[in-house]
């Protein structure tokens, strides 16, 4: 399986950018760039330069264990000053390295649901919390990626079959 990575901020000029990983590779990547892996979960202050040597930016780094990330995968994220220029060097920096390539859009949350992280309704229920422009659609988007709604659907199908078989049929 690849390591994937990806800016998870808006493109663009900004304070602060995101960049995430996510599979086997992902601390190994994170050592290349910054010499060193922070420990697991917690956030580290990090010079991350490339190959060649040179300085690129410091970054917050944050490591995370497989079975402790959205995707349920070994994951890091790094979290640079927001410039074009230093966004654009460290996803090359990545883009060289072995076994590492840039995400397809929605394959982090393809990941988490293909990983047992999330459930249909949960990723439903993250695209509706992204796309939220009014108060009342982003607290219906939270019930739903709370698991809300797949709590209500057991509780109808047990309710409709005491014996916690399938529902109208013989076992």
């Amino acid at each position: 399986m690849d390591t994937i990575y990806a800016q998870s901020t808006v493109p663009g000029k900004s304070g602060v950018a995101v960049i995430r990983l996510s599979g086997p590779r992902a601390h190994q990547a994170v050592g290349a760039l910054c010499g060193d892996v922070p420990a697991v979960r917690r956030a580290s202050l990090r010079v991350l330069s490339g190959a060649d040597g040179k300085r690129i930016d410091s970054a917050l780094v944050l490591t995370f264990a497989e079975g402790g990330s959205f995707t349920g995968e070994q994951a890091a994220e790094l979290q640079v000053h927001g410039s074009v220029a230093v966004v654009t060097a460290v996803l090359a920096e990545l883009g060289v390295m072995t076994g590492l390539r840039a995400a397809e859009p929605g394959e982090f949350t393809r990941r988490a649901l293909e990983n047992g992280r999330l459930d249909l309704a949960q990723v439903e229920g993250l695209a509706d919390l992204i796309d939220a422009e009014t108060e009342a659609q982003r607290r219906q988007a939270m019930r739903v990626l709370a698991g809300d709604l797949g709590r209500k659907a057991e509780t109808s199908a047990a309710k409709a079959d005491p014996r916690g078989g399938a529902a109208g049929g013989d076992d």
